[in-house]
């Protein structure tokens, strides 16, 4: 089997299932819209990658031509698809889905969130489409990734000004590491039997903001706090900062959601499946705190 991963280097998952493809001996092949040149900075990717854009059809090809290295005649059979950020992306991923059955592939892996419905919209609408289209199939539903404390905004604020921003109240949060979801992931790519089902990943333990905060202090030797905020105030926020209008409203309907209790679940999903327990907030913290230094 070979395995086709969407998203390219900007999909940390994406990049992490392709190391555990590598170390378990995998064709493997990433597809992006800047193919082999990287997807950031126009450097190469040290990975093998082909060109391909969801919304044209003419780069869907590119994948199942690629011979791979000492194995030119395996072919694609599994899919891992990274929802991509365009206008109506069911309708785009729905052609590739197609596309892609007729070249043989018999499994499709989609990464999701704990938001989505089977039918409801955006990619529920896709996961109703391979349920209807009888082929294996997985939709992993991550809980809040560890990772996006170190990126963008929460990064900077913590760093800049010690300090948490949200309106998720006193909710509590099983912070996941993406690590841990690509591994999941990984494993209902390669498994013998079809997975046909949804995985809600999470982390070890029920957090509140409050208490990631208090982490962030223990390990980083200065106070770090959580401020809430309206889900005005942080929509404001978020359009200052430079995020589109129509992504904030989205991620302040999240964080309401969040604070509604929708992300109070815990499960062993990570580790019935992967052997292992998923990483704790505190490793992430240790490991990256030069991050927020």
């Amino acid at each position: 089997m070979a395995i086709l991963l969407t998203g390219g280097t900007s999909a940390q998952t994406s990049v992490e299932i392709a190391k555990k493809c590598t170390s378990s001996n995998i064709p493997f092949i990433l597809a992006s819209r800047r193919g082999n040149d990287g997807d950031g900075d126009g450097d190469k990717s040290p990975l093998p990658s082909v060109k391909f854009d969801w919304t044209d059809p003419s780069t869907y090809p590119n994948p199942f031509s690629y011979r791979f290295p000492n194995k030119p005649d395996e072919k694609i059979t599994a899919v891992y698809m990274v929802i991509p950020t365009v206008q109506d992306p069911d309708k785009h991923m729905k052609a590739f889905i197609d596309y892609a059955i007729s070249q043989g592939v018999k499994r499709f892996v989609m990464m999701a969130g704990t938001t989505i419905t089977l039918g409801g919209p955006g990619r529920g609408k896709v996961w109703q489409y391979l349920v209807e289209k009888g082929v294996e199939y997985a939709i992993c539903r991550p809980t809040w990734f560890q990772e996006n404390l170190a990126k963008w905004g929460d990064m900077l604020t913590i760093k800049n000004q010690g300090k948490i921003y949200g309106c998720v109240g006193d909710a509590k949060i099983p912070f996941i590491s993406a690590v841990d979801v690509a591994h999941v992931a990984f494993v209902t790519l390669t498994q013998k039997e079809a997975p046909n089902m949804d995985y809600r990943i999470v982390g070890p333990e029920l957090l509140t903001y409050k208490e990631v905060a208090a982490k962030f202090t223990a390990v980083l030797g200065k106070t770090v706090e959580y401020v809430n905020l309206t889900s005005e105030e942080r929509h404001a926020g978020m359009v200052q900062f430079g995020i589109p209008a129509d992504t904030a409203t989205f991620m302040v309907w999240l964080e309401e959601q969040t604070a509604a209790g929708s992300e109070t679940h815990m499960n062993d999903v990570v580790e019935t499946l992967t052997g292992k327990k998923p990483r704790s907030l505190d490793q992430f913290i240790e490991e990256n705190k030069a991050v927020w230094m």
